[in-house]
């Protein structure tokens, strides 16, 4: 059997039912390209009682891991939940194609745990992600989605590159916002959303890149567009002062 498990967001996320698995499973993978985890693979080893062995893109990708699902208890660890990312549903087209059974369990996500912020989830509009920029690679085609999602007056999550700190990120948006000639009011930054150690902040561009310190990752970048007068008033209460 091949188990596609996901971890949620903090150390102790993982589900009963997943320990459970894990148990008698002979190999265990972790997925460590798409986010920074806020957790080292030794603290996660020991609470999970199991050796862990970590994958990069290439190797998740080639599907070896699920070939082995086929005569042996194999399960890949992602974090959040693991069919977030696009890559992991390649993982379970493989093993109906390969007829390997498998088992998806899944957990919370930054998808849904922005809901902290008191943003209504339905009012979210298209996902968007800003990759790093390079001196010769500084791609704005995300910004695209915010205008897209502006439109329609819906909210947009724009998460960041594995790696990317909080400063550098608002610079980015501060440089794309110059290019393009537009202005963003407030924006929302969500730090280590999901875990005990969760923060919220409302403010400024300019204000935010100075409470920078504070930000810890992972963290998610949130444009708001037009709230409603209950998302403004959680959003007072719930944010850093």
């Amino acid at each position: 059997m091949f188990y596609l498990i996901g971890l949620g967001l903090d150390l102790k996320s993982i589900s009963a039912k997943a320990l459970e698995i894990l148990e008698k499973c002979e190999k265990v993978y972790l997925e460590s390209y798409t986010t920074d985890f806020h957790y080292s693979v030794p603290q996660l080893e020991k609470f999970i009682n199991k050796k862990i062995k970590e994958l990069g893109r290439k190797q998740v990708e080639s599907e070896k891991i699920v070939q082995e699902g086929k005569n042996k208890d194999v399960a890949l660890l992602v974090y959040g939940n693991p069919l977030s990312a696009t890559t992991h549903i390649q993982l379970i087209l493989a093993c109906k194609k390969k007829k390997i059974k498998y088992k998806i369990i899944h957990s919370e996500s930054v998808l849904t745990a922005i809901a902290e912020t008191g943003l209504q989830l339905y009012k979210f509009g298209k996902t968007a992600s800003m990759p790093e920029f390079r001196q010769e690679y500084k791609p704005d085609s995300w910004y695209n989605i915010i205008l897209q999602n502006e439109k329609i007056k819906a909210h947009t999550l724009l998460l960041t590159d594995i790696g990317l700190n909080a400063l550098d990120a608002l610079k980015q948006l501060e440089q794309v916002c110059k290019k393009r000639n537009v202005c963003i009011d407030k924006i929302i930054i969500c730090s280590k959303v999901g875990t005990g150690e969760s923060k919220i902040f409302y403010d400024k561009l300019e204000s935010l890149k100075r409470k920078t310190a504070k930000i810890k990752m992972p963290f998610c970048i949130i444009i708001p567009s037009e709230m409603h007068f209950l998302e403004k008033k959680a959003l007072d209460v719930l944010r850093e002062k």
